[in-house]
């Protein structure tokens, strides 16, 4: 009986041994597994299966309109550089390439806006864009510091938007959608905040809960009504700008040109045309890029609108403030106006492109004093900017700064580091404790042996920067070091929270 089972066993493995062994079950199983790993390959390099995830992505397009916004004033040139031969039906050589370019333009305008793509995921915006050479961008959400909308003239006239998204570590353009619907704009600003918000742990009253991948508007229509805190009109705004470095030096120019002329030196109001010609395009580019300007508290923060041709649309997130600057130039100082900039985390001190308008950092380009200082109460939560006690440099700073001394102030409150210089252009610099970044002790050689330092209060990229000039050198190291225990008290509260 043993021998029996002994001999069937035996039996059975020779046969599972001839099935594995045997050369055709193996050619067999390699077939069909070259075959399924061919048919993956084919489905993963098949240019259908890509276009048809690619057709199930819920993506968006750019406005049908965009190739004409973007492409509005070369046509405008080009028919205003041959409106004669237009009339007589003669287009002539130069004409026939004219319309040769703007026609190889518009084609690919129109495969641009076709190849041009963008949805919104969990955590960050794609972009695909590209006709010769395909590009993929993908802008992490909670990395955006500013959404702006930006519309100009010739998008204006169409009823569509810029959106301008400025990412931590990227260049001002780093995002940037041109051209959408102006609602398509509002409500992709309004997602992409919300998720920025969301993503950081703020609470953001434009969001209703977190949306699926790929979906572009998911907050819900109701927003909180916007609340107006300043606006500039336009008499102050001229005004404003005659009492300028450059409408003085304008005034000056013409006076010595007409003066000259009336001797007979014509050939000086002939030279001074450029002059006059230039100063006069950096006031009236002051006025339009600042015309309407507007300031409005929001859901999201502090929206600043402005522009007469280009209409920007700016929101600033109050969390993101690092300091503020009250300026008060000196032909503004007897009728009681100032200026009021902003750091905000993220901008630039740099002006938005536009060397003689507003800079992105400018809150209120000029109003009453009252005005600014109750709009930097406001930003620095109820602190009154003014109520911070400062200073002057002693009497030997005199040796190192004759003049300037006279018009330099530093102190420290509860909540602020406060510094005062200049005397044509009077600048308050103010920065919370909680924003402060690091401090700094500098001693030039007179410095050194007079027995002063500078105290320097670092804080991100902007145009506040409180300093403490000529102190000395005790009293600047004993600043620094109850400056570091305020600071450091300012940030626990945020820590732990």
């Amino acid at each position: 009986m043993s021998d029996a089972r002994e001999r069937e066993a035996s039996e059975a493995s020779e046969a599972v041994e001839l099935r594995v062994n045997d050369p055709g079950v193996s050619d067999a199983r390699e077939r069909e597994a070259s075959e399924a790993s061919e048919a993956v390959e084919l489905r993963v390099n098949d240019p259908g299966v890509s276009d048809a995830r690619e057709r199930e992505r819920p993506y968006r397009r750019l406005s049908p309109l965009t190739p004409l916004a973007r492409s509005g004033i070369v046509l405008f040139a080009a028919v205003a550089a041959t409106w004669r031969e237009l009339l007589r039906g003669d287009l002539g050589p130069f004409g026939l390439v004219l319309l040769a370019l703007l026609v190889a333009g518009a084609v690919y305008g129109v495969a641009s806006w076709v190849r041009t793509k963008y949805w919104v995921e969990s955590d960050e915006l794609r972009v695909d864009t590209g006709v010769i050479a395909r590009q993929s961008r993908r802008i992490r959400i909670d990395r955006l510091q500013g959404v702006d909308i930006v519309q100009p003239l010739v998008a204006r006239l169409f009823g569509l938007a810029e959106l301008r998204m400025d990412v931590a570590g990227g260049g001002r353009r780093e995002g940037s959608l041109a051209f959408l619907k102006l609602s398509d704009a509002r409500e992709l600003q309004q997602v992409l905040l919300a998720r920025r918000d969301s993503a950081r742990g703020s609470p953001s009253p434009s969001a209703d809960g977190p949306a699926e991948p790929g979906e572009v508007a998911t907050t819900p229509g109701q927003q909180a009504p916007e609340r107006l805190l300043a606006q500039v009109p336009l008499s102050l705004l001229v005004s404003s700008t005659l009492l300028t470095t450059e409408a003085l030096a304008l005034a000056v120019i013409l006076l010595l040109a007409v003066v000259s002329a009336g001797f007979g030196f014509l050939e000086a109001l002939t030279a001074a045309l450029p002059a006059i010609g230039g100063l006069a395009v950096v006031l009236v580019r002051k006025v339009v890029a600042s015309y309407g300007f507007t300031v409005a508290d929001t859901a999201n923060g502090l929206q600043v609108r402005r522009g007469l041709f280009e209409l920007s649309s700016q929101t600033i997130a109050l969390s993101r403030l690092q300091g503020v600057v009250v300026s008060e130039p000196l032909l503004w100082r007897a009728l009681g106006w100032a200026r009021l900039d902003v750091s905000i985390a993220g901008y630039a001190e740099a002006s938005s492109g536009e060397d003689a308008g507003p800079a992105a950092s400018t809150l209120l380009p000029v109003g009453d004093r009252r005005l600014v200082t109750w709009l930097a109460r406001q930003l620095l939560d109820g602190v009154d900017p003014d109520a911070t006690p400062m200073t002057r440099p002693p009497d030997r700073a005199r040796w190192v700064s004759p003049v300037g001394r006279h018009f330099a102030a530093a102190g420290t409150s509860a909540d602020l580091l406060a510094s005062r210089q200049g005397w044509f252009v009077r600048r308050t610099h103010l920065v919370p404790h909680a924003r402060v970044q690091s401090l700094r002790l500098t001693q030039g050689p007179l410095q050194r042996r007079l027995g002063l330092a500078d105290l320097h209060v670092d804080s991100p990229p902007g145009p506040a920067h409180v300093r403490a000039s000529d102190r000395w050198s005790a009293e600047a190291r004993d600043l620094l070091e109850r400056e570091i225990v305020a600071s450091a008290r300012a940030r626990r509260p945020q820590r732990i929270g």
